[in-house]
């Protein structure tokens, strides 16, 4: 044989044994026939367990219900003021006040007073207002809840915005926050700074808080818990905490853990230290449809008294003419003489 016919005898050779070799290691490699059906070989990785990285989701379902039997009042919705909420924000509430028999309108700020508007109205609205109420305004608000009218407040933490040039230095950050200091001040309730946090128990964020009854009224009637996604501290005097931070609840501005109040009532105002909760994104987190089905009964269980707040001048006294002599009634003219 010459050499290059041994040479591919050789490769042919090496070939054959190769495949043999792995014909008759390949059962011992996959498993022969008997070992098909036996159980696959358990392979343990401590390294990934979903269940300790992915955070418990709260439940989303539920309806939005109210409880009240008042019908045909009227709810007056402010959004002339620069509020920070638009109303598709605010459709879960107000969808479910128009489905039990009541109207909702909404006061823009061009056409009539707010005072004006708030006559016809049987209950007030404000969300996160940028622009600060006026003296008049503020006290046609007072008169309106005196008058038996209800106001329901929703606020929320300031926000930073830039002002000036700041890339040239000549701006800076600048601390906004909704104008809602003077609205609850008649009534003992205040909004605080910063915002609240919880790191321990949360809804899948920090910020995401929960909160629970803190007194038995009819704003936590069949309330558990519910979730503000990014709240501010309500501070009262003579209001009543309805609901407060679950405990671990901390304050931005001082790092200080504490029961912080979320919603609080004064007689017939309610104030709420979050927007988020209303939207239709988190409206159905935890009892968040409980809370709102028991705002909206709220707000349309109270008797208000037609007229108020009364039109300028309406409560002064009737003052009798008076002529020019200081102030002293004119006398009546002299009788003209009979001619003789």
């Amino acid at each position: 044989m010459s050499a290059p016919n041994s040479r591919l005898a050789a490769v042919f050779v090496v070939i054959v044994a190769v495949i043999v070799g792995g014909a008759a290691v390949a059962p011992y490699a996959l498993g022969s026939e008997a070992d098909a059906g036996s159980d696959p070989v358990d392979v343990e990785n401590q390294q990934f367990q979903p269940g300790t990285i992915l955070p418990d989701e709260t439940p989303e379902e539920g309806e939005i219900t109210m409880d009240s039997d008042a019908t045909g009042k009227t709810i007056l919705v402010d959004v002339g003021h620069q509020n920070g909420v638009s109303e598709t924000e605010l459709e879960p509430l107000l969808s479910t006040l128009a489905e039990n028999g009541h109207r909702i309108r909404f006061y823009r700020g061009q056409r009539t007073s707010l005072n004006e508007s708030l006559r016809s109205a049987d209950a007030f609205l404000v969300v996160s207002p940028r622009e600060k109420f006026t003296s008049d305004e503020l006290a046609g608000v007072e008169a309106f809840t005196d008058a038996g009218g209800r106001m329901l407040v929703m606020g929320e933490p300031p926000s930073v915005q830039v002002s000036g040039g700041i890339l040239f230095g000549l701006g800076g950050l600048q601390e906004t926050g909704p104008q809602t200091a003077s609205l609850g001040s008649d009534y003992g309730i205040a909004y605080g700074s910063g915002y609240l946090y919880n790191m321990e128990t949360n809804d899948n964020n920090y910020k995401s808080v929960f909160a629970e009854p803190a007194a038995t009224t009819d704003l936590t009637t069949g309330v558990d818990r519910v979730v503000m996604r990014e709240a501010v501290p309500i501070r009262t005097a003579d209001a009543t905490r309805a609901l407060v931070g679950v405990d671990g609840t901390h304050l931005s501005t001082t790092r200080d853990p504490g029961t912080y109040a979320v919603v609080a009532r004064s007689g017939n105002v309610t104030a709420v230290g979050d927007t988020d909760f209303v939207t239709r994104e988190n409206a159905f987190d935890a009892d968040n449809e409980v809370l709102i089905g028991n705002l909206a009964d709220f707000l349309v269980d109270g008797e208000k008294r037609s007229g108020a707040p009364a039109e300028p001048g309406a409560d002064e006294p009737q003052r009798p003419p008076t002529g020019g002599n200081g102030g002293a009634p004119t006398p009546p003219p002299r009788p003209t003489p009979a001619p003789a």
